[in-house]
């Protein structure tokens, strides 16, 4: 099996470069391209991100052992990428407050169900998370928003 960091840097070019094309609409519904600078390198630094929309904040969550948070989180002012549009936004992070992160991941999961999986979340029937893995998972989650705009 494939190391899951050898993988994405296999795998994540070709996802953002077809983000950024003209084809980007059979992707880009909840997954966008993340542009941010790199805390300690100053280097611009790029992933794919899933992500919803709601209550005028757009939403995206990683695992507390990734690193483009750690970034983010120092350096907030980032580029978004959304259904073929690039916007500036400034970055909100929350690394520390499982209660939230928990009910903001309940909604991201009804919205965007193939992320389930990689947050060790179980789907209930009807696509509700369950409530106990999400109180379980979300101490070690981060939730990152922005500011929808213009979007």
């Amino acid at each position: 099996m494939v190391a899951p960091n050898k993988l994405y840097a296999v795998i994540n070019p070709p996802i953002i470069k077809l983000l950024r094309s003209p084809l980007h609409g059979f992707m880009s519904k909840n997954t966008m391209v993340l542009e941010f600078t790199g805390r300690k390198s100053g280097r611009t630094l790029v992933t794919p991100v899933s992500y919803f929309v709601e209550s005028g904040r757009i939403h995206a969550f990683t695992g507390k052992g990734t690193t483009w948070w750690k970034n983010v989180a120092v350096k907030p002012d980032v580029e978004l990428t959304i259904k073929g549009r690039r916007l500036a936004r400034k970055a909100t992070v929350v690394v520390d407050d499982a209660q939230a992160i928990a009910n903001a991941m309940d909604r991201f999961l009804r919205a965007v169900p193939r992320d389930a999986k990689y947050s060790n979340v179980k789907l209930l029937p009807g696509g509700v998370p369950d409530p106990d893995d999400l109180r379980r998972v979300a101490p070690g989650m981060v939730h990152v928003h922005f500011p929808v705009g213009d979007l």
